[in-house]
């Protein structure tokens, strides 16, 4: 398969059209999903429900997936002194739709998921894509590397510029999609969170150890994206994931390998 033909990537659609509205607060979509209801359904169990551990909670709770992930007012813009929630719009009809058709499919058919089309890889893409700059974590690094927090308006015109940056260089240098899935018999699951992107550098030595302290730096994204040593890796449900390599041509590693327990995202379910 191919990641998508060009026509499919976000180019000029990546910036919400739409005539801004007199809207009032029950207007206008305020409850902002960073992490999208059609992704979490992946990990929902029969009851349409997901378990979610809060770090500032002891126990996991069981909840739809309509009440995590999401922050008021995060995709709101404000042009000429009127909100509009177009950007809301532009991730349900451009991002959203095509991936929550794909991402069933990918929780129906686990490691028996042998091919997907071009469209199918394009939805993927635009929505890793997205997953990436859409974060509240995203908006949080920005302002750290501007040396001050970001308005909405302002995150949402850098998220714009990086969306298009990644959107239109996977375009021209389509990555690599390549499928694992958990181990059969073993209660190691894959698992995910408020950044279900994770940006993974492979190393050649063997034996991992730490050289330095983390330090804030400026995020070169071009390096990330053109890097073959680099990749990011997105859990789509508790028994498939996906890692997107540079200059991968676009293709599609399936049907899914197994995952040794301990690799990169795997967390214990018991």
């Amino acid at each position: 398969g191919t990641w998508g033909v060009p026509g499919e990537a976000p180019r000029t659609a990546l910036i919400p059209r739409g005539r801004a509205t007199l809207g009032t607060a029950t207007r206008l979509k305020r409850d902002n999903h960073f992490l999208p209801v059609c992704y979490q359904k992946g990990f929902a169990d029969s009851s349409g429900k997901v378990w979610v551990k809060f770090a500032d909670r002891e126990t996991a709770v069981h909840w739809h997936p309509s009440r995590i992930g999401k922050q008021r007012n995060l995709y709101i813009r404000t042009r000429g002194g009127v909100e509009d929630d177009n950007f809301e719009d532009y991730f349900d009809k451009q991002v959203e739709n095509d991936f929550a058709r794909f991402s069933q499919r990918v929780k129906r058919e686990r490691n028996q998921l042998s091919s997907l089309t071009g469209k199918e890889l394009g939805a993927l893409g635009k929505f890793v894509a997205a997953q990436i700059v859409r974060t509240c974590a995203n908006k949080q690094s920005m302002g750290e590397q501007m040396g001050r927090p970001l308005s909405t308006n302002e995150f949402l015109s850098e998220m714009t510029k990086q969306m298009k940056a990644i959107t239109s260089h996977w375009t021209k240098d389509p990555p690599s999609f390549d499928f694992y899935s958990s181990l059969p018999g073993v209660e190691e699951r894959f698992i995910t969170g408020d950044n279900p992107v994770l940006l993974i550098r492979e190393s050649d030595n063997p034996i991992w150890t730490p050289t330095h302290e983390p330090q804030l730096a400026i995020t070169n994204l071009q390096e990330l994206l053109t890097n073959p040593k680099v990749s990011f890796r997105v859990a789509l449900s508790p028994y498939i994931c996906v890692y997107l390599r540079a200059h991968g041509g676009g293709e599609a590693g399936l049907p899914p390998q197994a995952m040794e327990a301990g690799s990169h995202g795997m967390g214990y379910v018991p």
